[in-house]
């Protein structure tokens, strides 16, 4: 559908794991996003199915990207899968509560 960074931000709205509705518009930009404003970090995670369960993944796919989130089983953003991403993995973000 081409709308996965609107539906990963509306789903950490909605569960309260951020406060406020990201602004930026892509998903390459969801990762410097979440750092900055939302108390996330990027964790040194290389493989998508390492990711710990509500972590948020940045993949490259030209200038938009695609973004997910890790459910206990697979990945879900404006679908669900439980299969690898074709595009590669940038970087994985979490917050965790102290």
């Amino acid at each position: 559908k081409a709308r996965c960074w609107q539906y990963v931000k509306t789903a950490l709205v909605e569960s309260g794991v951020i406060d406020s509705y990201p602004r930026s518009n892509y998903a390459t930009e969801a990762g410097d996003e979440l750092v900055q404003n939302y108390g996330f970090k990027k964790l040194p995670i290389h493989d998508q199915f390492a990711a710990p369960v509500g972590a948020v993944l940045v993949f490259g796919h030209g200038t938009e990207g695609h973004v997910v989130i890790r459910t206990k089983t697979g990945f879900v953003s404006d679908y669900w899968t439980s299969n690898r991403c074709k595009y590669p993995l940038v970087a994985v973000y979490g917050k965790f509560s102290s």
